[in-house]
């Protein structure tokens, strides 16, 4: 396996973004969620860096990345949009892969965007805004997280991977906390609860799908999975259920790559 380059993409809107770019072959996209970096998705690259070029990169307020102004999902739709643009060649179609927030913008970007050669979500995540409780628990997890990011680093371990898996994924999950700035972390929160977070034309989204949910994830449940089959467009979206929390990759990975695998033909 080749060593990865890093560098940081400057967007339109001023966000720096930290980029990791690994192997060769047809361009696939790799996005985190809340809490996470870059590191959430390295297992997968041994697997695919062989066939694929993988580009994992930090969303503003994550890990290594910064912002101008606060984010919206909008505006991670658009970074994510100024990307391609820049990485992509003409003509290419990407894959998207993404995790939970991930996968939120993987969907809004599939459902404006025709030339996507498929979608992978993982722990995929909804609009939330029509939900009182749900939008005060991001707000009160926003307010936690700007008194200092480690009074909601255990208790988000605890959430988002399940007990059955092992400590070295529990500490994992915890550097990726603990990386966090406070600030990025809430105005994530913020962004992920606020009212320009709205639902996709999932009937818009014609590429295949590919949906991965754990069978004991708290945060993104099985149903969830389901329901987002029925509501994308195009027929051609399948579940897979592997035996995991909200941590789907790190967990298990021979199960997602098997899925992935499976859904690629390769």
């Amino acid at each position: 396996m080749s060593e990865s380059k890093l560098y940081y993409h400057i967007t339109p809107s001023g966000s720096r973004i930290f980029v990791e770019e690994s192997g060769s072959g047809p361009l696939m996209i790799l996005m985190h969620g809340l809490g996470g970096t870059t590191n959430a998705f390295h297992p997968l690259v041994s697997y695919f860096s062989s066939k694929y070029t993988m580009l994992r990169f930090d969303f503003p307020g994550s890990g290594f990345s910064t912002y101008k102004n606060p984010p919206i999902i909008p505006q991670f739709v658009e970074d994510l949009g100024s990307i391609l643009k820049t990485k992509g060649k003409a003509g290419e179609t990407p894959i998207l892969v993404g995790h939970s927030l991930g996968s939120i913008v993987a969907m809004h970007y599939a459902s404006k965007q025709p030339g996507v050669d498929a979608l992978v979500l993982i722990g995929a995540g909804r609009s939330a805004i029509h939900i009182p409780a749900a939008v005060e628990r991001m707000s009160q997890l926003a307010e936690k997280a700007r008194e200092g990011i480690e009074g909601i680093r255990d208790s988000t371990v605890a959430n988002n991977v399940s007990p059955s898996s092992s400590d070295l994924v529990r500490t994992i999950v915890r550097q990726m906390i603990s990386s966090q700035d406070g600030e990025g972390y809430a105005v994530t929160c913020e962004a992920i609860c606020g009212p320009s977070h709205i639902d996709p034309d999932y009937s818009a989204i014609k590429c295949p799908v590919l949906l991965i949910a754990g069978d004991q994830d708290k945060i993104s449940p099985l149903s969830r999975s389901q329901e987002l089959k029925e509501l994308i467009g195009g027929g051609q979206s399948k579940v897979e259920h592997v035996h995991t929390g909200h941590q789907h990759v790190l967990e298990d990975t021979k199960a997602v790559v098997k899925a992935m695998v499976s859904f690629f033909g390769t």
